[in-house]
This record gives structure tokens, sequence and C-alpha cells, in this order.
């Protein structure tokens, strides 16, 4: 059946092609002074067919003509602005850009084109937990909704993933022992100098990689929960000089993930024969030395981002920053 005038055309762009979308679809914009049809191309096809459902599918405006075949990077970085000015979280934004890095490889394939066997290899591939694989295809969710709102109208691609639990680490964590730390004082590196800092600063170790604050005494960061987000953590003396050495040259943005970071802590433990520690072992270790020490227990809270049940004593005044200073440096 004809499609009416002014509906668009399929044509094949050259028959000795061996493009592997040899039509070219497009629409009539308009005329020219001399009574010509200007035309614009919507995107190209594998087959007539696919052509003229593409046809279709503009005629029923179900997605944006200047939109059509934009790439996976060119729609993360709309999708980003539209966060930043949403007001999102720095920290968040953060590992977006993370996420982004898994998807790397993707970056120049019209958004529309990849496919769920795409998405099913990142998740299959990439060296990090189950947990952590939902969080990477949850972005793209949130791309594909933002898609559909600016007129993109697309399939779910992530609708049929499969995300299987993947080998996690004991939940049973256990202290470095006092020798164990001399140890790593006595070896130090870049990797063992981020492991000290974790030890002297109880963070989660992802939270490394989510500073968004850096003064002389003290940073700011926080992942997970409420009552961790956006605090501030002591530095302790002994490494206070180390955290900004590795800040300064920008040592943590090295890692694409908490997982990365995860696994190259866990290879230098290895070889220093601490395989029997994982990296949340710091996080553990911190919180032994300061009861060993018998630091204040709410400050630990504080410091470590445990939840409080008065909110009024987590404003961060200068003289609460002092304390919690002076308590980290009881160990």
């Amino acid at each position: 059946m004809k499609n009416p005038n002014g509906y668009g055309t399929v044509s094949i762009i050259d028959r000795k092609s061996r493009r592997r979308k040899p039509y070219r679809v497009q629409v009539f914009v308009d005329w020219t002074d001399e009574g010509k049809p200007i035309k614009k191309t919507i995107g190209y096809a594998r087959t007539r067919a696919e052509g003229k459902q593409m046809l279709a599918r503009y005629h029923d405006e179900l997605f944006d003509l200047d939109l059509v075949g934009v790439s996976f990077e060119y729609l993360f970085n709309l999708w980003y602005k539209y966060k930043e000015k949403a007001g999102m979280a720095e920290n968040t934004l953060k590992l977006y850009k993370n996420y982004y890095k898994h998807y790397k490889h993707l970056e120049n394939k019209a958004f529309e084109d990849i496919t769920s066997r795409d998405l099913q290899d990142i998740v299959d591939n990439a060296n990090c937990t189950s947990e952590y694989c939902g969080k990477i295809i949850n972005m793209y969710n949130q791309m594909y909704e933002y898609a559909k709102g600016i007129n993109i109208k697309l399939k779910n691609k992530a609708s049929l993933l499969v995300i299987l639990p993947k080998k996690v680490e004991s939940d049973k964590h256990k202290p470095f022992t006092d020798e164990e730390i001399e140890k790593l004082w006595n070896n130090r590196n870049d990797v063992v100098d981020e492991i000290l800092v974790d030890i002297y600063t109880g963070v989660r170790p992802g939270e490394l990689l989510v500073i968004s604050e850096v003064h002389e005494d003290y940073f700011v960061t926080g992942l997970k929960t409420e009552s961790g987000k956006n605090r501030v953590v002591p530095l302790n003396d002994k490494i206070k000089d180390i955290f900004h050495d590795l800040i300064n040259n920008r040592r943590f943005e090295r890692y694409s993930s908490q997982d990365s970071l995860y696994q190259i802590w866990k290879r230098e433990l290895k070889e220093l024969d601490m395989s029997n520690h994982t990296p949340y072992d710091c996080r553990h270790t911190f919180a032994t030395l300061m009861a060993r020490v018998k630091a204040d227990e709410h400050s630990i809270k504080l410091i470590m981002g445990h939840r409080i049940s008065d909110l009024t004593k987590r404003v961060y005044t200068h003289k609460l920053i002092e304390e919690l200073t002076r308590e980290v440096n009881k160990i």
C-alpha cells in the first residue's frame, strides 16, 4: 500500500554497498523556494521493512526527530546534566561516572541499538558483586526512563536481564593485629598507604572514592545510610600527611569502582601474607582500636557513620570536629 504524500521515503543508498544499514529513511520537512521537497534523514535501516517501521514510529510521535540514533555517550551526558540541574548529590554523581566506565565500549553505539546481550555481557563480565551489578544496570534503567521523557520510545533492553548471585566474602570481619599493622608500616607503598588511611579513619573502602571535601584535619565523605552520608572524618596525625599525599596525587581516582579498589587491596594483602583479611577489615580494626583506648562511644558512631538517635548531635561545629580529632588521635 502506497504511503500518503509527504509521509517519507525509504531508499537504498547503494545496492553494491556493504553497509550494515544500507537503507536511508527520510521524512519531508519543507519546500525550497524552487518548489523542491526538503528531506531530513531520521536514520538508517537494515531492510526496507525496518525503514518503514521507523517511519511509522516517527509519525506516531514515538521519538524526537533530532534524537534518533543518538549514541549512549550523548544520551548519558544529557541525562547527567539533567541530574546535576535536579540537585543530585555530588557523591551520587561520582558513582554514576564510575558506573559509566562499565559501558565505555558501548559509548559510540546508538542507544536504541544496544541489545539485551550487550547489557548481559556487562553483568556477566563485571568483576563486582551482584548488588553492584544491579546498580550499574539501574543507571541504564534511569537513562531509559529519561529517554522516554524526551520522546525516545524504545523497548527497555534491561527487562530480561539475569543477575545471578556472585561469590561474596564472609561477613565475619576480624581486625588486623598489632603485628600486622606494624608490618604494613614497614612495607609502605601507594596501596599500603591507602590501607593504612582506612585503618586509621574507619571509613568504608568505597567512601574513599567519593570524598567531597578535603581540609587540613578532616575530610567529608559517606555512602549507604543517611547517618553515613556527608559526614566529617577526622584525620589521625599518624596518617594525615599520607592522606594528603594520596589526595594530591589523585590516587583514589584511578579506581573505576569500589570493586576494583577491593581487588587491588586484596592482591596487596596477599603479597604481604595477609590474605586472611579483606579490605573491610580496616573499618573493623578502627572500631577495635577505638574501643581499646576507651574512646567516646558517641564520637565513634559519628566518625563511622552509625545511626544516632539525637540528630542535633550530628551538627558539625568547629568544637565538635576538634573533639572528634582528639578522640581519633588516641589510637
